[in-house]
């Protein structure tokens, strides 16, 4: 595949509005119909509203917020802060007021876009403390419709002078942008809270793009579907290589939307993360368990049979001929109808942000949609290893991308019970640090080497493995580590688990709340005959407790008695995004959800455990 050269995001803009000018750059909702943009409108639309901006006062280095949920108008907007030589401030939807107001006053922006109503509430309840903020623009308005508050659509219409060509002097503008400035600064905080600013320049994200840029075949037949947030740099920085490569782009409205804009869209390529496609599965299995036994085993041949024809595939050899026939007879029965409901021409997912299970990833290679698991961190833009067509290795991340250097720290112990080395990373893609903390920079750096605090493995063919994180352990009162990310990974997966939180921090034991997975769960309290009016009276009953411990303990049964989970709580509705109780990459904000159910923590805790005598299962 051709290399692309270019050294800032604005150069690969440019050239893919030049380069893919009869393909649609985005795919957008309208009218409960999905419409192509062409590249003219988009580069029309990207420089109006550069101009406006540039009329608000917006000059190189200036830092203008974006607080919106995934749609054209980010990107558009993006692209126009870009252009300009100034930084974006990318910032999560589901933020309340207080982490608004402490971003726009870290990174000291001059101005925010935002989505909706709902989200200008936010800032105008801050505004007043934050004199820096000179305007704030709103996408979902009228001219005029709030005091003080720009209309987006407004600002994208505008003409330029008469006689100019905005196209052309946004073009220049944009040219005149340096592979070393500032692109974005990413605030993430992960699963702790604490906010930190992640500065990433031009040549971060471009270096990141072209390192990958020979590894997938993505082109202009292409269609993506944007799940993931772009205020998280995963999605950002493939949107930035699907642009470069004229893969046109559909937005998804909420995740509770998603199946049905996978049928409306029919996505070829998609980012995700495991939990995504975990419930896919999970939705998939619970809807063969209801049907036929012949079907159900119909299902178990044609997973058997695609599961063994993966090595042949992942090694680049055909399979032997009779297994080749027996996939072809599975594809025809049963792998085409599965893909059928998620549009039926999803060719491959990038998978980041969280460990992906073995079965996880079989699961779906074996019904023709592989999965490719990779590795990275906002702080490197993000990817450092990845799997792709043609190396592949279950269980691992990849091999490390090229120009980016990893290398093993010190062995010390993991987070799932063993040892392990901790990644350092050198590269074009690394950060050059933490907005405003240079306390934190120098423990993060040794020598320009970036410390990512996850631990890892190399094999001899170069296959990244993570092993853990650093520092995620908790010690029992009894004295014993625990490593709570060891024991969640034991249930990815399971047929009764949706979502599981592991506790035990100076407690006498180990407990966890869990989020069942209701589907499955009402099918058991059915077939025993337990009635119940919804999901508060299923966790409430005694039997159903019981099942879901037995359900526990058969998963725990092979672990040291003090890794077992000796009690449970369960809640009655998943942990979401929206209540904060989750990152925006699906992992478990552990402080936030400590202190929302504390009370039914303190009662876990409260109780006897079980002996390993009086556990169901037991250590054999």
């Amino acid at each position: 595949m051709e290399s692309k050269s270019y050294r800032t995001i604005n150069e690969l803009f440019l050239q893919a509005m030049g380069e893919h000018q009869k393909h649609d750059a985005f795919l957008a909702k309208t009218g409960g119909q999905y419409r192509g943009i062409a590249s003219r409108e988009v580069l029309t639309k990207v420089a109006a509203l550069a101009q406006a901006f540039c009329d608000l006062g917006v000059g190189r280095g200036d830092r203008v917020a974006l607080l919106s949920e995934n749609r054209l108008e980010w990107a558009l907007t993006d692209y126009a802060i870009l252009g300009l030589g100034a930084v974006t401030v990318p910032l999560y939807s589901t933020l309340l007021e207080g982490d608004v107001e402490f971003i726009l006053r870290d990174s000291g922006a001059k101005g925010i876009v935002v989505s909706t109503r709902d989200q200008l509430k936010k800032v105008l309840a801050v505004r007043s403390g934050l004199p820096e903020l000179n305007f704030v623009a709103v996408m979902d308005s009228a001219p005029g419709e709030f005091p003080d508050v720009r209309c987006w659509k407004e600002l994208a219409e505008r003409q330029g002078a008469a006689g100019t060509d905005p196209v052309e002097s946004f073009s220049a503008q944009a040219l005149r942008v340096r592979p070393q400035d500032l692109a974005t600064i990413v605030y993430t905080s992960g699963t702790t809270g604490a906010f930190k600013g992640v500065v990433l320049t031009h040549a971060n994200i471009v270096s990141n793009i072209q390192a990958c840029d020979h590894l997938f075949d993505f082109g202009p037949r292409d269609v993506s579907m944007a799940f993931l947030p772009l205020a998280h740099i995963f999605e950002r920085m493939i949107d930035f290589y699907y642009m470069a490569r004229g893969v046109s782009i559909a937005y998804v409205e909420s995740y509770d939307t998603l199946p049905q804009n996978l049928r409306e869209v029919r996505p070829t390529l998609m980012a995700v993360v495991p939990r995504l496609v975990e419930k896919i599965r999970e939705r998939i299995v619970e809807e063969v368990r209801q049907l036929p036994s012949s079907k159900q085993k119909l299902f178990g041949w044609a997973l058997c049979t695609g599961r063994a024809c993966f090595p042949y595939d992942a090694a680049g050899r055909a399979a032997p001929s009779g297994l080749r026939l027996k996939r072809a007879l599975a594809e025809k029965m049963v792998y085409s109808k599965i893909r059928s409901q998620m549009g039926g021409r999803l060719r491959l997912l990038i998978s980041g942000s969280a460990p992906l299970g073995r079965e996880l990833a079989e699961f779906f290679f074996a019904i023709g949609i592989p999965i490719y698991e990779g590795y990275g961190l906002t702080e490197t833009s993000p990817v450092i290893a990845v799997n792709y067509p043609g190396a592949v290795k279950l269980g691992t991340v990849g091999p490390v991308i090229p120009g980016v250097e990893v290398r093993l720290g010190e062995e010390v112990e993991n987070s799932r019970g063993g040892t392990g080395r901790e990644i350092l990373v050198r590269g074009p893609n690394v950060t050059p640090g933490y907005y405003h903390q240079d306390e934190r920079n120098g423990e993060a750096f040794t020598d320009g080497w970036f410390h990512t605090g996850d631990l890892g493995a190399l094999d001899a063919d170069g296959f990244l493995s993570i092993t853990g994180r650093k520092k995620n352990l908790f010690k029992t009162s009894g004295g014993k580590y625990v490593a709570p990310e060891k024991l969640e990974n034991l249930f990815q997966g399971h047929r009764y688990v949706a979502q599981l939180v592991v506790l035990g921090d100076a407690r006498k034991f180990v407990g966890s709340l869990i989020v069942p997975n209701f589907s499955a769960l009402e099918s058991y309290a059915r077939e025993q005959g337990i009635g119940f009016a919804g999901h508060e009276d299923l966790v409430r009953n005694p039997q159903i407790h019981a099942f879901m411990q037995q359900q526990v303990d058969e998963a725990c049964c092979q672990l040291p008695p003090h890794e077992r989970i000796r009690q449970i709580a369960l809640l009655p509705k998943e942990l979401t995004i929206a209540a904060g109780e989750l990152s925006a990459t699906l992992k478990v904000k552990r402080p936030v959800v400590e202190e929302r159910y504390r009370e039914l923590i303190e009662e876990m805790f409260s109780r006897r455990p079980p002996t390993v005598q009086e556990t169901a299962f037991t250590r054999t």
